[in-house]
């Protein structure tokens, strides 16, 4: 095992995701992996906690889709797009049994070679399919009509779900 640092423990992790995910489509962008689907954008987005130090760093795989047809004027654009632009998003626990809100450990002992394989395979097992299951807007549409809206609460899904379907009847789709 080489000890790192956290700081390079991360880009080992987002480096080695990276790796794998890139023959499916998924393109990086610092700590950011995106797939773009039709009008839509996927993202994989790892995150630091405000509670990491430089010996001690923390972070979670922050998940979502991006709906273009939804995105203001003056966002960013579907390549550019992050986590917090997303119509659908959870945290990779959200995945998991029992649902936990899962934060990873780094320090200079950290195995960063095991951990990047880890993450990886939970990555490819579970956030991949998760996120090409709405990678389409209609896909995002029947999960709204359902009633679910991840990572929204139930008046936005409300109003993106009214909004999405004025522009497709208006000739956005």
């Amino acid at each position: 095992m080489t000890r790192t640092m956290p700081k390079e423990a991360l880009d080992c992790v987002v480096r080695a995701t990276n790796e794998r995910l890139h023959p499916l489509g998924f393109l990086r962008r610092g700590s950011v992996l995106r797939i773009m689907g039709p009008r839509t954008c996927g993202i994989v987005e790892f995150q630091r906690s405000t509670k990491s130090s430089q010996e001690r760093l923390l972070f979670t795989v922050n998940l979502g889709v991006v709906c273009g047809d939804l995105l203001e004027s003056g966002t960013a654009d579907l390549t550019k797009a992050k986590v917090i632009d997303a119509h659908v998003r959870l945290r990779i626990g959200e995945l998991l049994p029992g649902r936990p809100d899962k934060w990873w450990e780094l320090t200079a002992h950290t195995d960063a070679d095991a951990l990047a394989r880890e993450i990886g395979d939970l990555i490819l097992d579970k956030a991949v399919p998760y996120i090409r299951q709405y990678l389409s807007v209609d896909s995002i549409l029947a999960l709204w009509e359902s009633g679910l809206s991840p990572g929204l609460t139930n008046g936005r899904r409300v109003a993106l779900l009214a909004t999405l379907k004025a522009t497709r009847q208006g000739g956005g789709g």
